[in-house]
């Protein structure tokens, strides 16, 4: 379980103070995960790696924000069940600007549980709340930054709604997945773990069985003679494969393909595309590299 937990950390890492913190007018973010509101004098902006960027007016104070669907794994609220998964995600920020000290508390928001850890931020120096918590296959995480920020924690869990989202059966030992993007198949016994920028499906009992699906925007239209170079400019490092993409017809349609092996295992991807979007499709595993073919076939660019 522990190293299941760990993979999936790195997949997705490419994520009450004060009541009344919020008595100013807000706005809502609202995305096809969730939604929150926050003060209405505060900029939000969308980072590279599809975190919600927060800014208070005076660019002093900081909320970063993220949300997933996931089947993989929840908090429970128990002290003892929880620790291992906490104490991992904790420990994955080892490096990064977030410099947390290991201390934490439980924390229940609604119908959401997790945990509030604190740290600091390394770039101003500033006191950091990082708040992970799950609910109805949801994660949510809040990194608040600065004083300020941190007496809104209250007022943005409250302020959470989570979107019901459920796979709809497809194939025999397929479950179809949508987003406004995209559709496509993947084995009904992967959990799922969604993003704003794409999708993970994973074994969990085999962490090393992987399917990822990522959509890019383009400024021009999709074509097979680009598409070689898209694979190979959007090619994650962390495949650890040479970027050499070359055009094959597979599910019945003509995709870019990078392949090559890492520890012994296959590792292939592919992208296909239409009109101005190109979707990039990843498998790590012997097991999920035989199921590139029918996966590609089902996959419907919007």
């Amino acid at each position: 379980m522990k190293k299941l937990i760990s993979c999936i950390l790195c997949l997705i890492l490419a994520c009450g103070m004060m009541s009344g913190a919020m008595a100013e007018s807000t706005k809502e973010y609202r995305d096809d995960i969730y939604a929150f509101r926050y003060p209405a004098s505060w900029n939000c902006d969308t980072a590279s790696n599809g975190d919600i960027v927060l800014t208070s007016s005076d660019g002093k104070n900081a909320v970063l924000t993220f949300a997933i669907i996931t089947d993989l794994w929840a908090f429970t609220g128990d002290a003892m069940t929880d620790a291992p998964m906490i104490e991992n995600y904790i420990s994955s920020y080892g490096g990064k600007n977030l410099a947390l000290t290991g201390e934490y508390t439980l924390v229940q928001s609604g119908g959401l549980r997790g945990f509030r850890a604190l740290g600091s931020w390394r770039a101003s120096g500033q006191d950091a709340v990082m708040l992970v918590l799950s609910g109805d296959r949801h994660m949510v995480g809040f990194v608040l930054v600065g004083n300020a920020a941190i007496a809104l924690e209250q007022d943005l869990l409250n302020s959470v709604e989570l979107v019901d989202k459920a796979s709809e059966e497809s194939d025999e030992g397929f479950l179809r997945w949508e987003s406004d993007t995209i559709t496509l198949d993947y084995p009904s016994h992967f959990g799922l773990m969604e993003q704003t920028t794409g999708v993970v499906f994973v074994n969990s009992d085999d962490p090393n069985s992987i399917i990822m699906a990522r959509v890019y925007n383009l400024d021009s239209d999709y074509t097979d003679a680009a598409a070689p170079n898209i694979a190979s400019s959007t090619l994650p490092k962390s495949a650890k494969i040479e970027p050499n993409a070359e055009m094959i017809e597979i599910g019945g349609r003509n995709a870019a393909a990078i392949t090559g092996t890492v520890s012994g295992s296959p590792v292939a991807y592919y992208v296909i595309g239409s009109g101005k979007t190109a979707l990039a499709l990843m498998f790590f595993g012997e097991e999920s590299c035989s199921m590139a073919e029918h996966i590609i076939g089902s996959a419907d660019i919007k």
